[in-house]
């Protein structure tokens, strides 16, 4: 459940689409979680300096029917995520490159009007050290970022080795995310991942756990590791379609007031999630 924003931070190879995903958690402790996302992604045909800019927006609904204390979490029920951002490549020397990716956004249940609670911003800095052995790529990242990476908005550091084994395999190694790719044929891919699953937004309205008094500015604050397995298949040079099975495991789902304690922890517990998703390729290079 990253937004678009968090998932440039941490992958490559994310450029000049449009993409649309649904997600689906079917028990986090008897609450349900559904994620409805769409990403328009831009980068510039320049080539030293690449800019790129995008904007995303992500709708996460919660079931708590089968809750025992469904009444007091109405609030949470609707979460948006809107997101803007913009990415900078500068070429160095040594085939060394300076990526800063900068994306303020908005993440609210929208119950209220806005305030200055609901907006997060979020940055990133990192080196990359490319090399080419005869076509199989490889690289170093070294860098670090701010945002809800991890649920609760904080700094984290962006650290991996990416590695081309041949033409047909390759693995990233590093964190937060590590994964591996296999390439079937021309048109499918399966790989498997390791990635943080996160939410962040802000409740402007009155909430209140029984017979205390309301509270402002609530934090609904989710977090989890993330297994998964995954498949895409490429139609053609521009539109692809990708289905994952995932597995959450440490998962954390908290309410916390404006001055940041906890007040309210639903032990949210171990899941599957089911993925699907379409991309088109608005700049088949």
């Amino acid at each position: 459940m990253m937004s678009y924003g968090q998932e440039v931070f941490t992958t490559t190879g994310v450029d000049d689409l449009v993409k649309l995903e649904y997600e689906i958690y079917p028990s986090l402790n008897a609450i349900e979680l559904e994620k409805k996302s769409v990403v328009i992604d831009f980068t510039t045909l320049f080539e030293k300096p690449t800019i790129g800019f995008g904007l995303s927006y992500t709708s996460h609904s919660m079931g708590f029917e089968d809750y025992n204390m469904q009444n007091m979490f109405t609030s949470f029920e609707e979460l948006h995520h809107v997101s803007v951002y913009v990415k900078y490549r500068k070429s160095l020397a040594n085939n060394w490159n300076l990526d800063l990716t900068i994306a303020p956004y908005l993440a609210s249940t929208f119950n209220e009007g806005i305030t200055s609670e609901d907006f997060v911003l979020s940055y990133s800095a990192h080196f990359i050290k490319n090399w080419d052995n005869d076509g199989l790529k490889s690289s170093l990242k070294l860098g670090g970022g701010y945002g809800s990476l991890f649920g609760k908005p904080n700094f984290y550091p962006l650290i991996s080795y990416s590695k081309d084994v041949n033409k047909k395999f390759c693995y990233e190694i590093g964190f937060p995310i590590t994964a591996a790719y296999y390439k079937i044929n021309e048109q499918s891919q399966i790989d498997l991942t390791a990635q943080p699953e996160s939410i962040y937004a802000n409740n402007s309205s009155g909430f209140n756990i029984v017979n205390e008094s309301l509270i402002y500015d609530s934090k609904l604050q989710f977090s989890a590791l993330k297994l998964s397995l995954g498949y895409t298949f490429l139609f053609d040079d521009n539109w692809s379609s990708s289905f994952s099975l995932g597995y959450l495991a440490a998962s954390e789902l908290t309410i916390e007031d404006s001055n940041s304690n906890n007040i309210y922890d639903f032990d949210s517990n171990e899941s599957v999630s089911l993925n699907i998703g379409i991309s088109f390729n608005i700049n088949n290079k």
